[in-house]
């Protein structure tokens, strides 16, 4: 009998019914329109998602790197700084955003917004935004310097060793290029100093020694950074899950609502349109729960567990035991779609009620024995009393026996 629903329920899914065989080229078309709002379906989920505060958005790698992982060390900081403070001035393509606008700060946490008020006004000071730019070239010019260095000390090597291995005396090749390193050598020398008196002098403005005492190591900030962030993954799945219901779960209940109304009406197209478009609406729903399930048992709640699991070389279990929730699940699914939305009986009884036919639901003339629109018998004999009784009502209207058999 499940067997037999379930074929129904295919069928309604391909085919207009018996009298009226679907096309190739009206399927093909419906699978079409089954892609495409697929495709908007999680395009929308993705925007709509969007709008919501990531991790990431409230707080910056960037930032995490200052806080939390503290690399941003008395060697380092100065050119970690200048990424930033140049970062308007180095990124120049038309869909680059400023890290410093309203929008991207003002969802951040406390501290990290201060951190970037500061060193927005660290850019926007002009003397200072001027030493960063030439440290910033001075840098490159030793760089090129650097690579002419080493080309030079490269070939006079090559040089020295092809003298000695002809026995020559001459020195007249290798000088020329001896020279050449020793003259980018001066410049490399030159150029870094000229670099130590520029960070000298960023280092000495108020603005940059504030914000280097702010992100210092010693700084008691950094256990209350990591438990607001702790705090912002571990509700953040469930967050992000509302968010996306939000979304889903309206077009599910109108396509719902839509198949409903389409089987009770008999309106053979729109059933077959709604039922396409009820399956398409739930795939997001059911992959965005997988999802969260997958995200959040192993990662929150027993954590622990699967750090064991991982030690023994034993993680395949809890794939084991996701595949057989999801058959357990699937099969309850399927249960109650088959008993509850798309019980053939339910239909029968409801249209009787109305008095429409119970196969193409067209409203009926009183006291007939046959639908006139369909030719469906209405009435059959009763096992017990052999009178004539409707054919959806579940109990004889003469003797009150029970017409439905007991489910194998």
């Amino acid at each position: 009998m499940k067997k037999g629903k379930f074929k129904i329920f295919r069928k309604r899914l391909t085919t207009l019914g018996n009298a009226e065989p679907l096309n190739k080229l009206s399927l093909t078309t419906i699978i079409i329109l089954d892609i495409f709002i697929l495709t908007v379906l999680f395009q929308g989920l993705t925007d709509h998602t969007q709008q919501l505060t990531t991790p990431s958005e409230y707080m910056p790698y960037t930032v995490r790197q200052v806080f939390i992982e503290q690399t941003w060390t008395p060697s380092s900081q100065i050119e970690k700084l200048q990424e930033l403070v140049l970062s308007d001035r180095n990124n120049y393509s038309y869909r680059y955003d400023s890290i410093f606008e309203f929008e991207k700060t003002k969802n951040m946490h406390p501290l990290c917004r201060d951190f970037y008020r500061r060193v927005k006004l660290i850019s926007e000071d002009q003397e200072l935004h001027g030493l960063f730019v030439d440290r910033q070239r001075t840098i490159k010019d030793r760089k090129d310097m650097a690579s002419i260095f080493d080309k030079a000390k490269k070939l006079y090597d090559t040089r020295l060793l092809e003298t000695l291995a002809e026995k020559k005396h001459s020195t007249s090749g290798t000088s020329s290029i001896s020279s050449q390193a020793k003259s980018a050598a001066a410049q490399i020398e030159s150029l870094t100093a000229k670099i130590a008196v520029t960070e000298k002098k960023i280092n000495a403005h108020p603005g940059v020694h504030k914000l280097w005492t702010i992100i210092s190591a010693e700084n008691q900030n950094r256990q209350l950074v990591v438990n607001d962030f702790r705090k912002f993954e571990r509700s953040y799945p469930l967050k992000e899950l509302g968010w996306q219901l939000l979304f889903i779960l309206p077009i599910f209940f109108i396509f719902y609502a839509w198949s409903t109304r389409s089987i009770k009406k008999d309106n053979r197209i729109q059933t077959l349109l709604s039922s396409h478009l009820l399956v398409i609406a739930s795939l997001p729903l059911i992959l965005k729960l997988t999802e969260v399930v997958l995200d959040l048992i192993p990662n929150h709640f027993f954590k622990n567990l699967f750090k064991v699991l991982h030690a023994l070389h034993l993680i395949a279990i809890w794939h084991y035991i996701v595949i057989l929730g999801a058959i357990i699940l699937g099969l309850a699914l399927v249960y109650f779609i088959q008993k509850k939305v798309f019980n053939p009986q339910k239909v029968r009884q409801k249209r009787l009620m109305k008095g429409d036919c119970i196969v193409c639901n067209k409203k009926l003339p009183p006291h007939i024995s046959a639908c006139p629109f369909c030719g469906t018998k209405q009435l059959e004999n009763c096992k017990n009393c052999h009178m004539e009784t409707p054919l959806g009502g579940p109990y004889c209207i003469h003797c009150g026996a029970c017409k439905i058999e007991p489910e194998q």
